[in-house]
């Protein structure tokens, strides 16, 4: 069944957009943006990490990004893509093409 809702222009205009960049059909858009809504709204567990753990792991990704510096470029385009609700499956397996297009804009 499908319905429509009525938004504001320049809200109709940002999910366009951000569906074009995306390369996802609108309504997964709004989707996506609901999932956001509800988990930070809804959510309430500990997302503590034991101190040594958390240690040990920065010391990890330092070491790694000191060796490998296009590696950490990346690792941080993914951690931030995932920050803001990004799945892989909206890249439809093309990660590379993204990185490519977006170290040479």
């Amino acid at each position: 069944m499908s319905s429509t809702i009525t938004v504001p222009e320049e809200l109709r205009r940002r999910v366009k957009r951000l569906a074009s960049l995306l390369d996802v059909p609108q309504h997964k858009v709004l989707e996506m943006l609901l999932d956001l809504f509800e988990r930070d709204l809804l959510e309430e567990e500990d997302r503590s990490v034991d101190h040594d753990v958390a240690e040990e792991l920065e010391k990890a990704e330092a070491k790694v990004e000191a060796e490998d510096p296009d590696w950490a470029e990346r690792s941080r385009k993914i951690e931030k893509a995932v920050r803001r609700g990004l799945t892989s499956e909206l890249f439809r397996g093309n990660w590379g093409i993204e990185f490519a297009e977006e170290d040479n804009a």
